[in-house]
């Protein structure tokens, strides 16, 4: 890391320090956030930002510069409109486009004629590949409808002739059209995301998240087959519901290998949706979750890279088995929902980094004094034992500039262990 920026050397080995639970000089303040930039500084909108993300990086910018988090954060999270309108895409609704109001949010529609059926779950666990490029993707987009013809199973020495047969469809050169214009799309912003990223480095601003992805499960929660029917199914076809799991578990474990070894990989985030405690029981984690998850934990671990586990709603009952099985002074971990996070303090200080302890309705809504005196307040529950970045309990999108200088002076200035 010769020749980097003093402030990106400082900033990694205080992450470094803080993810072992080391005493630090200071605590580590990193605000989690997607649309913040943007709603700050009014120079673009939500809407201009899902058409494309070079239209709101001059903001993404700013606020690292203004406020000087531990980590940066770029707009990738943001769905890429132009993009899935590309596609035709049918389960996301963009702001601007399919309502005119331009600064809230994406809308994931419950597609269910997108979803898959519960008798898919044996198709899906026997050909992953095959089944979404067969049947998922050309219920999700319109345009790729055509790559239901194609049928590359058996596309060995000869019969790899006849599998081209089915490219006689017009509508396969529809899909091929639409994935190389999606490419150039995406190409272009990723493009103009990486040299953020670059830049940020440049300027001592670690990435908070190289990569981003999910728990194996949430693959049929989000998308497959939605929170309703799969809900259902733990009931009704359990067993063909864990091969499918265990199915997508083997895809993500070697996406995750391979990913890392292509690139520079220091943090992967897994937004954890749906096996909190109202959905799921002790042992339907322990079942269909977990073993899941806990394979790509042990991925990340293995091969030197933090996993940042952002766990929604709450996981109270189940606090036991993370407090089991993840290997401490590793991992970085998130509770946004649960109930008592001195409970939490108790079970992991000293043993998992936690990233949170503030609340984003009191540094949206409340006065400077009410933030001020809420950060005081985390450090003191949760820095002792070392491992604590200062964190909102939801993504932190629409804040006062005053209430946000207050957050990160008052965590700089104010040390307790």
């Amino acid at each position: 890391m010769e020749g980097m920026h003093p402030k990106f050397l400082e900033r990694t080995k205080l992450l470094d320090d803080t993810v072992a639970c080391k005493h630090t000089d200071r605590i580590m303040t990193a605000p989690f956030y997607t649309y913040l930039p943007i709603l700050l500084y009014q120079e673009t909108t939500i809407a201009d930002t899902m058409q494309d993300w070079r239209n709101a990086i001059p903001s993404y910018y700013r606020y690292h510069r203004e406020f000087q988090p531990d980590l940066a954060y770029g707009p990738e999270a943001i769905f890429p409109g132009s993009a899935l309108k590309a596609l035709d895409c049918k389960f996301v609704r963009v702001p601007g486009v399919h309502f005119p109001e331009k600064n809230i949010g994406f809308q994931v529609l419950d597609h269910e004629d997108g979803y898959m059926s519960p008798d898919e779950y044996l198709e899906y666990a026997e050909d992953p590949t095959g089944f979404l490029m067969k049947k998922i993707l050309p219920r999700h987009f319109g345009k790729l409808e055509g790559l239901a013809s194609l049928d590359f199973s058996m596309a060995i020495w000869h019969g790899m002739l006849y599998t081209t047969l089915g490219a006689l469809n017009p509508q396969v050169k529809t899909a091929f059209d639409a994935i190389m214009d999606c490419a150039g799309i995406m190409g272009e912003q990723v493009a103009a995301d990486g040299e953020f990223y670059v830049t940020m480095m440049q300027e001592g601003f670690p990435s908070g998240a190289d990569l981003v992805t999910s728990a194996p499960f949430d693959i049929f929660n989000d998308t497959l087959r939605g929170f309703m029917n799969i809900t259902m199914d733990l009931y009704e076809c359990p067993d063909e519901v864990l091969e499918a799991v265990n199915a997508a578990t083997k895809i993500q474990v070697r996406y995750l290998k391979n990913t890392i070894k292509s690139r520079p990989i220091k943090i992967i985030g897994f937004m954890l949706h749906n096996g909190f405690d109202m959905f799921m029981s002790k042992e339907q984690f322990e079942t269909f979750y977990w073993p899941g998850l806990k394979a790509c934990i042990d991925v990340c671990v293995e091969n030197n890279v933090i996993p940042w586990i952002y766990v929604e709603d709450s996981y109270m009952n189940k606090l036991d088995i993370i407090e089991r099985d993840v290997p401490e002074k590793k991992v970085i971990m998130t509770f946004t929902g649960t109930n008592d996070m001195k409970i939490v303090k108790e079970r992991f200080g000293g043993k998992i980094c936690l990233k949170g302890g503030l609340s984003e309705n009191v540094i949206e809504f409340g006065s400077k004094e009410d933030v001020i005196k809420m950060v005081k307040n985390a450090i003191d529950i949760y820095a002792p034992g070392g491992g604590l970045i200062l964190d909102v309990d939801v993504t932190l999108d629409n804040a006062p500039a005053e209430n946000i200088h207050a957050l990160f002076d008052t965590a700089r200035d104010y040390m307790k262990y």
